[in-house]
């Protein structure tokens, strides 16, 4: 009796291995190590207690492949769902992966968002965080063709960026050294948004992790 009862119990659970990814599904991820990981980590707040250093969208083609649209390092590029959730280079340790997905009543922007990224594809990455440069930045990406998908109106809020310690109010060192070999100002108080913000917002829900 004990064994069936056990049986029916995780029959009636929900299985992982049957969650679908949805197209304009936000992939974010948290990266194990790294001088601009650590970095964004220190500035940053995420939801659930995670520390997301990058975001990409889902897009799933005609044949039903699954790919992430990301702006990375050195450029917009389209990755295999595989290859974006576990990278070859950090095969000693994946990267953290959740999606969120986009509530109701932003669903209809994604079919127009996902054109507009597929034609950003190759475009230089941001190094220098910037908005409306013809550069994007992960979250830059995600941010601009949904606004742009939305008729002008922004689905995810821009915040003020900071790039200081919560805990010293001050600079980090990550951050001095990269703006440094940039040879760019820090960007402090700028218009922006990051993973971690993005995933905070009430406009979407977190609804898997890897």
């Amino acid at each position: 009796m004990k064994l069936l009862l056990i049986s029916l119990f995780a029959l009636l659970q929900p299985n992982a291995d049957d969650f679908k990814l949805q197209n304009g599904d936000l992939i974010f991820q948290e990266a194990c190590s790294g001088d601009v990981a650590t970095a964004i980590k220190d500035v940053t707040k995420s939801s659930d207690g995670n520390q997301f250093t990058h975001v990409g969208i889902v897009y799933i083609d005609e044949n039903e492949n699954v790919f992430v649209l990301e702006a990375t390092h050195p450029k917009v590029i389209l990755t295999p769902l595989n290859e974006y959730l576990y990278p070859q280079e950090h095969k000693d340790s994946y990267p953290k992966s959740v999606v969120g997905r986009l509530k109701n009543e932003y669903q209809h922007c994604i079919p127009k968002a996902l054109k507009e990224g597929m034609n950003l594809i190759g475009k230089d990455y941001d190094y220098g965080y910037i908005l409306n440069n013809d550069q994007y930045y992960c979250s830059e990406l995600v941010y601009d063709i949904l606004l742009k998908a939305n008729n002008g109106l922004p689905v995810f809020p821009l915040n003020v960026m900071t790039f200081k310690s919560s805990e010293t109010g001050e600079f980090t060192k990550e951050w001095i050294d990269y703006f440094d070999r940039l040879d760019v100002p820090v960007p402090e108080g700028e218009m922006g948004i990051n993973p971690g913000a993005m995933s905070r917002s009430d406009v979407l829900s977190i609804i898997h992790y890897y």
